[in-house]
């Protein structure tokens, strides 16, 4: 198989898993939301640390607001096994959640007031995908905001993404950065043409989740409601989960009335099924019928 063939094979490959890992994305706002996203692009390469967020930026990459931000890695690891002749292999590992230069970077962009690189016009169906330079970057990039997040990560690339969530009037947008970490060949081309793939379903699950409109977060589940809607996903009924998370009733009957009121169901029924995605969150409209995401690839000087 020719080098070409052997890289667009590969690339082929990482979606794949990668669309596979946002099929089971939530279709509604969970708290985690950003955290698994960030996971799910893991796929791209590995090891590997990816931001995400869901907010608003304009066309410099100055943030308005930012409504969740989730992060995830992954590391090579040496495993070693007992079982008859002892061996050892390497192995990808994520991340404890908690992991100090995880929770550096989550800090780091939680804080920041923009991107320092500019993802050009936001409109909707905006989708682009690219290494630094391509975002208004000079060679010296390193020393701006970007390169100083990154700081304490050593990263061999980074590969920036954004796609639009809605009208070109709010910006809001699920924006993206990818680190590369560990030894070996660095392809930002191949990360930045895999991202920019993947943003077009994974814009299409968030939409599906958080809708078009920015919000103060008030509709986003906690994790207390997260829990109790997989119960219901089960067919549980109030006493059966209250019974197994050792609540009252009464408590597990409150989660339940703010389930209902976050995702707008008048009725069990519905509440699973917006849970399960078949229905849109702000409209009512089955799932096929979200907005469509159209590919835009900017090109810059």
């Amino acid at each position: 198989m020719s080098t070409l063939a052997r890289e667009g094979s590969n690339a082929l490959a990482a979606c794949i898993r990668i669309t596979e890992s946002i099929c089971s994305l939530p279709a509604v706002a969970t708290q985690d939301w950003c955290d698994r996203a960030a996971s799910a692009l893991l796929g791209i390469h590995q090891p590997s640390i990816c931001v995400c967020m869901i907010g608003e930026a304009d066309s410099r990459g100055n943030i308005a607001r930012q409504e969740a931000t989730g992060v995830a890695g992954c590391y090579v690891a040496e495993v070693t096994t007992t079982v008859g002749r002892a061996a050892s292999s390497s192995a990808i590992v994520a991340f404890d959640p908690n992991d100090a230069t995880l929770a550096r970077v989550r800090t780091s962009f939680a804080q920041a007031r923009d991107l320092s690189w500019a993802p050009g016009p936001i409109g909707p169906g905006t989708i682009v995908a690219g290494a630094p330079e391509q975002f208004g970057l000079g060679p010296n990039w390193q020393m701006s905001g970007l390169g100083k997040r990154w700081a304490d990560v050593p990263y061999t690339s980074l590969t920036l993404g954004l796609a639009a969530l809605g009208s070109a009037a709010n910006g809001r947008s699920l924006i993206v950065e990818f680190a590369r970490t560990g030894p070996g060949p660095v392809d930002p081309e191949a990360d930045a043409e895999v991202l920019r793939a993947v943003l077009v379903p994974m814009a299409r699950r968030a939409l599906l989740a958080v809708g078009a409109d920015p919000t103060d977060g008030g509709h986003w589940l906690t994790a207390r409601e997260q829990i109790i809607l997989q119960h219901l996903l089960l067919g549980k009924s109030v006493r059966e989960i209250a019974d197994e998370l050792g609540r009252s009733p009464h408590t597990v009957h409150d989660h339940v009335k703010s389930l209902h009121r976050k995702l707008r169901a008048n009725s069990r029924g519905e509440l699973v099924a917006k849970a399960l995605g078949y229905v849109d969150l702000v409209h009512g409209a089955p799932h096929n019928s979200a907005p469509t995401i159209a590919e835009h690839n900017p090109q810059r000087a």
